[in-house]
């Protein structure tokens, strides 16, 4: 296996849902810091324009959406069981919402005035612009990153009390042991509790306490040794992509392998990746794409959430 590297900066949610899982696996990982806002060019030259955190890279395969950076942790650890048990079903799907809707809701509380005032990011004027112009650009054509205050806030508490419930008497949402559904709720938790001045809306609920506890320790941060960008464009350069067995393309797609297609979230973040189709079944797109500094590279994203289309002429 190819080392693991996260393109990630610190106070991304979505990175830590990541740094916990690889925490979790007991994986050593390179961690790339990777700047907040546009531009990222030495992330582009990998990615080909995605703009969401974070990004796993193996070599010259690169990992897009942490959904499918989760599977593929699960896929190579011999200490996780992520996607598991009778209930998987709805387990995923409640990863799914956490993931999407819960997001939303703790994005509402983030940024309400009183926690903006806190926030370190937002006490140099320049900055704070930067980041709103920045996310603006990234949730053009979409409903947004957060929901009002007054509905987070019912949201929230109202899910508090469902996950207080929940983990009466098991350690984790999942059981016994830790499910996606937990690095999902995990994040978004400590996306809130980090800022001393949201804590309040945790108070009362000992058993969330707790699990909170055990999954701090799975981020500490231990099993990382930090890359330059730089690093790891050279690494994907010496490196050729992974070879994919049995390799197919939906029928049902407008394209065939080799078509020149581009790839696009389905809620927010439309930047487009652009590339040839190397596969696309009922879980996952790939498309293969050339960089001068990077080489010839593999995209990898979870078909849940994204279209893949036709590009440029023929689309």
């Amino acid at each position: 296996m190819s080392e693991l590297i996260l393109h990630q900066y610190a106070d991304s949610p979505f990175s830590e849902k990541v740094r916990a899982i690889l925490g979790y696996a007991e994986l050593p990982y390179r961690s790339v810091d990777i700047p907040a806002i546009m531009p990222k060019p030495d992330l582009t030259a990998l990615t080909g324009g995605y703009r969401r955190t974070p990004v796993m890279q193996m070599g010259a395969d690169i990992y897009c959406d942490t959904a499918l950076i989760a599977e593929i942790i699960d896929t190579h650890s011999t200490q996780t069981e992520l996607f598991a048990g009778s209930g998987l079903a709805q387990t995923i799907a409640a990863a799914r919402w956490t993931d999407s809707e819960f997001f939303r809701v703790c994005v509402g509380l983030v940024f309400q005035p009183a926690a903006i005032a806190a926030n370190p990011r937002f006490q140099d004027p320049g900055a704070a612009e930067a980041f709103v112009k920045d996310r603006a650009a990234f949730t053009s054509g979409s409903p947004g990153l957060a929901v009002p205050l007054s509905r987070a806030e019912a949201v929230f508490k109202e899910h508090m009390r469902a996950m207080e419930q929940s983990l009466a008497g098991r350690p984790y949402l999942g059981g016994n042991t830790p499910s996606i559904l937990d690095f999902s709720t995990w994040h978004l938790c400590w996306f809130v509790h980090r800022q001393e001045v949201l804590r309040h809306y945790f108070e009362g609920y000992s058993a969330v306490d707790a699990w909170l506890e055990k999954m701090t320790a799975f981020s500490d941060g231990k099993l990382a040794t930090t890359i330059s960008s730089d690093e790891a464009i050279n690494i994907a350069r010496d490196a050729e992509p992974a070879p994919l067995e049995g390799a197919s393309v939906d029928p049902l797609l407008d394209a065939d392998a080799g078509a020149r297609v581009q790839v696009l979230p389905t809620d927010y973040g439309f930047q487009a990746v652009v590339g040839s189709l190397v596969a696309a079944d009922d879980k996952h797109i790939v498309i293969a794409r050339e960089d001068d500094r990077a080489g010839r590279l593999n995209v990898h994203f979870p078909r849940y959430g994204f279209e893949v289309s036709l590009a440029g002429d023929k689309a």
